[in-house]
């Protein structure tokens, strides 16, 4: 067997889909009753599409918004300061992450509704 056909049978690709399939079904273990929310794989669409879904399903559910109040070294109104401001961030943080968890839903629907029409399009040519 030369090195042309040994290229020939390793594909990369595939490789690659089954380690990100593991990846996310680790990601799905800490959600459980879930199905994966995208599929990785196709023979239609480029790798690159499939890359971008993958890239996307690891993210998707990432938004939440710290709290972070640096300190005020104002003497003896300080600390008062300090906790007017923390109460504020802390409302702030309270409604950006009301608003990150819709759009985590919406990331979650939109996700979805690609791959399963890049499923469809897979279908088309069986």
């Amino acid at each position: 067997m030369n090195e042309t056909e040994a290229r020939e049978e390793i594909n990369i690709e595939e490789i690659m889909q089954d380690i990100r399939q593991q990846i996310l079904a680790k990601k799905d273990l800490a959600r459980p009753g879930r199905k994966p929310i995208v599929s990785l794989s196709g023979k239609r669409l480029s790798p690159e599409f499939y890359e971008h879904l993958y890239q996307a399903s690891l993210v998707y559910d990432q938004t939440d918004v710290k709290l972070y109040v640096t300190p005020v070294n104002v003497p003896l109104i300080g600390g008062l300061l300090q906790r007017i401001r923390q109460m504020l961030h802390e409302l702030v943080v309270y409604y950006v992450n009301k608003q990150a968890a819709e759009q985590i839903q919406f990331n979650a629907h939109i996700l979805r509704a690609v791959s399963l029409l890049a499923q469809e399009l897979e279908a088309e040519d069986q």
